[in-house]
């Protein structure tokens, strides 16, 4: 009986009648690869006390770390996570206890909650840095109604690692800072009549 089963078995297999698991899964067989883009994920270690205050806004980094405010960013020492979008920096400009300081919040785009998508959709197609405010960034609810209208650069980027500059320039911040001054000059010269 066994051995009945077993060339019943190869038969079926060789005309073609079994179906493999992509036939039994149709959708299987367009998925495409999801983007795995290498980006380091970390926040300035005095954010780590604040967070839960902020935890509606953004994701948790796999590490609180004095490092992630360097300018040279040291694999050994910042832990790395796989993003499906981009990599982003945030600089924080902060006043904590009447001091100014700069705060750093890198991941993927996907860490920001709620984020505004028309005003992050210039950095989709090209890398670059946008300088705005925590209130034009995420998306007004209940619990983001409070927001400080203080100022942040967030920056988007595209490759491996990208997202190890703290420096919040780039070409998109050029380019909207020359638009800035063009049509500021523009109003001018039009109201000097």
């Amino acid at each position: 009986m066994a051995l009945l089963a077993i060339s019943r078995a190869a038969v079926i297999f060789s005309l073609g009648i079994a179906a493999s698991w992509k036939d039994q899964h149709p959708q299987q067989r367009y998925r495409i690869h999801s983007l795995r883009l290498p980006c380091y994920s970390c926040m300035s270690p005095y954010l780590e006390d604040h967070y839960p205050y902020i935890s509606h806004l953004y994701r948790k980094p796999l590490s609180f770390d004095p490092h992630c405010d360097r300018n040279n960013l040291d694999r050994s020492y910042l832990f790395v996570k796989n993003c499906s979008d981009m990599c982003v920096t945030l600089r924080i400009n902060d006043v904590v206890g009447g001091r100014r300081r700069h705060g750093y919040v890198r991941g993927c785009l996907s860490d920001i909650h709620g984020y505004n998508h028309s005003l992050i959709r210039a950095l989709a197609d090209q890398s670059g840095c946008l300088d705005t405010t925590a209130r034009q960034l995420f998306m007004p609810t209940a619990l983001r109604q409070e927001l400080e209208p203080s100022r942040l650069a967030i920056c988007g980027c595209h490759s491996n690692l990208c997202n190890s500059s703290p420096n919040p320039l780039g070409p998109l911040t050029s380019v909207l800072g020359l638009t800035s001054a063009v049509v500021l000059v523009l109003l001018l010269r039009s109201t000097t009549f």
